[in-house]
Parts: C-alpha cells; sequence; structure tokens
C-alpha cells in the first residue's frame, strides 16, 4: 500500500487523474479517492471497506493489480517540465522528491514508467545544472538498461552522459576547491591581499577554461567568485565591476531564478558602487536584492547598510536619513547581534552630525537619535575591527568640533597624536591617518578656519593622490568620504568664526 500511496500523491502533484473516465461507483475510482484522501492507509482497511474481505482476498487482489497497472500508465503522463518551479533550491527539492518516487516505481512490473519518470527528470536536471544529479539519473538509466532492458543503444547514450556529467562535476569540485582555499588564506592573513589576488590570477587561469565548455551553476558561480577576488583584493573596483556584470548577466540568462550567486554578485557590485561613488548604479542594485529579499532578515540589514554608504558616499544625505530611520526603527532590529547595532549606531552618530552640520534634513518626526552613550563612552569592539575604532575616532573629533567643546578637544589631541602613531601608520590606514592629521591641525591653529586651511595643506594634497577608489582600505573605514568632511568641516568652523 506505501508505494500506491507514493505514486497516488505524486499523480495528484502533477494533476495527472488516471480513473477520470471510471463510473462514479467504480471500485477503481472509490480505491483512488480513499487513498488520496487518507481514508485507505493499509491494504486491509481497502479490502473491508470495497469487499468486505481480507486483503489475500481474490477481489481485492485482482483489482489492487488492475489500480497498479492503471497508476503506472498514468506516470507516463506526467510532464514535469510544466511544474517545475523556477527558484533554483525549490527545484532542486522537487528533483529529489521525484527521484524517489523513481526509486519507488523501479522493480514495478512493467518497468517502463520508471524509466519515462528517470528520463524527464533528467531533462529537468539539465535544465537546473544539477550536475550531480543528473549523473545519478544517467548512472541509473544506463544500469536500467544494461541489466533490464539489455538495450545497447540506450545504454551506450546514457553511459556517455554520465562521463560528460561526471567532468562537469569534476571541473564543479575543483572550483569549489580552489575558491575555499582563497578563502582561507584571505581570512588567516586578511594583510597579505596582494598574495591573495595573485594567487586568485593563477586560480582563475586554471578554471576558466572549463567554465568557457562547461555553463553549470555551481563552475560558473565559484569560477566567476574565483575570478572577483583577482579584483577586489587587490582593490581594483573597475575590473571588479566588470566581473561582476559578467556574472550578473549570465545567472540572469539562466532558466531558473539563480537567487543566492546574483545576491552575492550584487552584493560586491554594490560594494564597487560605493568605492566609486556610483549612486545610480548602486542604487540599482540595492533595489534588485532588496526586492528578492524578506524584509527584517540579516541579509536585509546588511544591504540596507550598503545602501545607506552608498549614500553617504555620494553625498545622498537625506536619502541616508531615511535609510538609517526605516532600519533603526525596524521591529527587528532589537534581534540583530550587538556588534552589528553598534555599526549601525556608529551610522547614527555620522548622520546626526550631518544634521548639525546643516546637510541633513531631520525628518525624525520626535525621534531622538540615541547617541549620548555613544559618544560619551565608545562601544567595545574586537580588536581586529580597526576600521570601526578609526570611524569612532574621527566621529568624536566631529562632534565636539561642531558642538564647540575645544577645551575637550584640546584634552584629546595628546590621545590622538598617539592613535595616529600606533595604529595608522599602514598602507591601509594613509588615507585615515591624513584625515585625523588635517583634523589635528584645527586646535593647533587655534581654531581658526583659514589658518587650519593652510595648514592641513600638505595633508589633503597627499589625501588627493590617494583617492577612495584606489587606496587600499577596506571600505567600512570612511563612513563618509574625507574630503567631503573636510569641506563640512571648514565650511562650519568659518560660518562660527
Amino acid at each position: 500500500m506505501q508505494e500506491l500511496k507514493e505514486i497516488t500523491s505524486l499523480l495528484i502533484q502533477y494533476g495527472v487523474c488516471p480513473l477520470k473516465e471510471a463510473d462514479a461507483n467504480s471500485k477503481l475510482l472509490v480505491l483512488w479517492e480513499g487513498i488520496a484522501n487518507g481514508r485507505f492507509s493499509t491494504n486491509e482497511a481497502a479490502a473491508k471497506a470495497l469487499f468486505e474481505e481480507h486483503s489475500d482476498g481474490s477481489k481485492y487482489v485482482k483489482l489492487i493489480s488492475e489500480f497498479r497497472n492503471r497508476l503506472l500508465e498514468a506516470v507516463l503522463e506526467i510532464d514535469v517540465s510544466q511544474h517545475a518551479p523556477q527558484d533554483y533550491q525549490e527545484a532542486y527539492d522537487e528533483c529529489l522528491h521525484l527521484l524517489a518516487a523513481v526509486r519507488t516505481l523501479t522493480g514495478q512490473n512493467p518497468n517502463t514508467a520508471a524509466l519515462a519518470l528517470a528520463t524527464r527528470l533528467l531533462h529537468q536536471a539539465e535544465k537546473f545544472d544539477f550536475t550531480f544529479l543528473a549523473m545519478e539519473i544517467a548512472s541509473y538509466l544506463r544500469m536500467q538498461y544494461s541489466l533490464s532492458k539489455n538495450d545497447d543503444k540506450k545504454f551506450q547514450e546514457a553511459n556517455e552522459q554520465f562521463e560528460t556529467y561526471q567532468k562537469v562535476y569534476n571541473a564543479e569540485n575543483l572550483a569549489e576547491s580552489l575558491y575555499n582555499t582563497l578563502i582561507v588564506r584571505s581570512v588567516n592573513n586578511s594583510s597579505a591581499q596582494a598574495e591573495v589576488s595573485h594567487l586568485a590570477t593563477e586560480y582563475w587561469e586554471q578554471i576558466h577554461p572549463y567554465m568557457e565548455h562547461h555553463a553549470s551553476y555551481k563552475l560558473q558561480m565559484y569560477g566567476y567568485m574565483i575570478g572577483l577576488m583577482r579584483h577586489t583584493a587587490a582593490n581594483d573596483h573597475p575590473k571588479a565591476l566588470v566581473d561582476c556584470n559578467e556574472a550578473i548577466d549570465f545567472f540572469n540568462g539562466r532558466a531558473y531564478d539563480a537567487r543566492e550567486p546574483l545576491q552575492i554578485f550584487y552584493y560586491q557590485r554594490l560594494i564597487s558602487n560605493i568605492q566609486l561613488r556610483q549612486f545610480e548604479e548602486g542604487r540599482a542594485s540595492a533595489d534588485y536584492c532588496l526586492k528578492v529579499m524578506e524584509e527584517g532578515t540579516f541579509n536585509w540589514f546588511k544591504y540596507m547598510e550598503l545602501y545607506l554608504q552608498l549614500s553617504l558616499h555620494a553625498a545622498q544625505y537625506d536619502q541616508a536619513l531615511d535609510t538609517l530611520y526605516k532600519s533603526i526603527h525596524h521591529a527587528r532590529f532589537a534581534f540583530l547581534p550587538e556588534n552589528v547595532k553598534e555599526i549601525w549606531h556608529l551610522y547614527e552618530a555620522y548622520i546626526y552630525y550631518l544634521i548639525l552640520a546643516g546637510k541633513a534634513s531631520d525628518k525624525s518626526k520626535g525621534q531622538k537619535l540615541e547617541l549620548a552613550r555613544f559618544i560619551n563612552a565608545p562601544p567595545i569592539v574586537s580588536e581586529d575591527i580597526s576600521e570601526i575604532n578609526i570611524a569612532i575616532t574621527v566621529i568624536k573629533f566631529l562632534l565636539m568640533l561642531q558642538e564647540r567643546n575645544f577645551p575637550r578637544i584640546l584634552d584629546n589631541v595628546e590621545a590622538v597624536e598617539q592613535y595616529c602613531h600606533q595604529h595608522l601608520q599602514g598602507e591601509n590606514t594613509q588615507r585615515s591617518y591624513c584625515f585625523l592629521k588635517m583634523l589635528l591641525c584645527i586646535p593647533a591653529c587655534g581654531f581658526d578656519a583659514a589658518l587650519s586651511s593652510s595648514k592641513a595643506e600638505d595633508y589633503l594634497l597627499k589625501l588627493n593622490d590617494s583617492p577612495l577608489q584606489v587606496a587600499n582600505q577596506t571600505y567600512e573605514i570612511e563612513v563618509i568620504p574625507y574630503e567631503h568632511l573636510w569641506e563640512i568641516v571648514l565650511e562650519t568652523l568659518s560660518a562660527s568664526q
């Protein structure tokens, strides 16, 4: 009975009724409906209801044999392609369910239904780039055609399919292994990005020939991520954009909704848009991902964070304010990890500074920015998140300056000097070093805008010589580009004199 229940469920799922022309009083139809609605869970229950006999009674045995044949014939009517979901993961789960049905049908008499369903399932696996699944189905088919059917022609065809999928599967595994090796190197030695870029170039040259021959989901996803790391590790965002766009074009061209790789490459494209200050392009990247994501999820907040950064870098300050309020006042914000919430409060402080400086309109409608705790007691962050510490040091100085708390600034000069000397001597913090030294020129010049501008000119030249889009630093360090902040600082200092 269990196998009949599974086949019945399969037919119902694909809208196939093996008894649509049967008489309403037909025992076959009653059996079908009883199994379909769960009334007949065992052969004994069905035999008793239909004939008032045991399941080994002659009438029931004859009926169940005819019923099984009807079901197996109906399996041949299943059109897998007409009912397949378009989402990649949903389609994969569906194919696994169908493969289980093939296993159930195998050994039935006749075995034609299992072979027919397996052949259609193979086409579905090919459509969705389920390489391992296609390889398993091809293996099943060649076994059936060699042992059960003794069909040499179909055996050879299935065997060739298996060998093709095996090559693709090996290429996919190689791409995944190479990519994971890069990730381990990158995480364990974040300062050696030049080595990671060089290694990624070697791996790209190794895997790219396979990508040109096999358009499989997994191979292309890992292959493009390897290619992308050539440029992201070298902070070459124009070239990273080219790779992102190629990957996006590939996955947009698939016959299914490839959400995972599209989100990966749109995410990286948005990061590059931020570095290159491409607001409109970045908004298009963010809009796509925010549409397909469930609002309030962790990834949704990550995209909102990037969208806020993009708005700040493109001087779209009111848009940044709207994004901030939508995020920090979302019902799910309270469930974010503490370190993530602290980053949002850091952005909150920068936007508060922009409001004080008259660069953003306060649209809070009575909602207060919660800054006192942040300003007076910096959040505890792990030592390896140095970019967060840099951003905190900058905004605390700017807020004290905007509030004209000159005595407190003077008290902090030595601490900022030491911070520059001890923590900002590396290649990836040169812009931050220059900007903090520029800010230190202000108290050194008695908080005079003109004198401060003149004294800081050499540092400004160095800053301009290493623009954000080519500087070897992570994108999180500058919440707002330092050139923009310097203009605001001088403008507000001049206005107050």
